[in-house]
């Protein structure tokens, strides 16, 4: 999949989430009732999370738990970035300690989904291998010796 698929496809399962987790929130009176330009904004700090994040991964960072710690700041400069500017998030720890636990949820359930999705994805190429070794006759280096 090309690189542009695979931040778009971040995006929108960001986005998913975090409609999920917000929807739970505002059902349980923590957050309110969305307008329509709101949803637009969440959805721009998806986008501009996953933005960031395409640029750092190009940084050459080795270890993978400063990878994930530079990709959740990523996020987090997004929203927070957008949320403060348009005044849809408010400067109170509540709110902010709340975001950023969804951000830190929201960053390990896409990581999640998209190791179910490769592998899901590993394991129809590796059938279609051996679907094909099988009509060919098998391994072609078997037949070489």
């Amino acid at each position: 999949m090309s690189r542009y698929k695979v931040y778009f496809t971040i995006t929108c399962y960001s986005f998913t989430f975090l409609m999920l987790i917000y929807s739970a929130l505002n059902g349980l009176g923590v957050f309110p009732t969305l307008l329509a330009a709101e949803v637009f904004l969440l959805f721009l700090m998806t986008l501009c999370g996953s933005i960031l994040i395409a640029v750092t991964n190009r940084l050459p960072i080795n270890n993978p738990l400063l990878a994930a710690f530079t990709r959740v700041a990523d996020v987090a400069v997004s929203v927070f970035g957008i949320g403060f500017v348009s005044g849809m998030i408010p400067m109170e720890w509540f709110y902010v300690l709340t975001i950023l636990g969804m951000i830190i949820v929201i960053y390990f359930g896409v990581a999640g989904v998209l190791m179910i999705k490769d592998k899901a994805d590993a394991d129809a190429i590796n059938e279609q291998l051996s679907r094909r070794n099988k009509q060919t006759g098998g391994n072609r280096d078997e037949h070489d010796h």
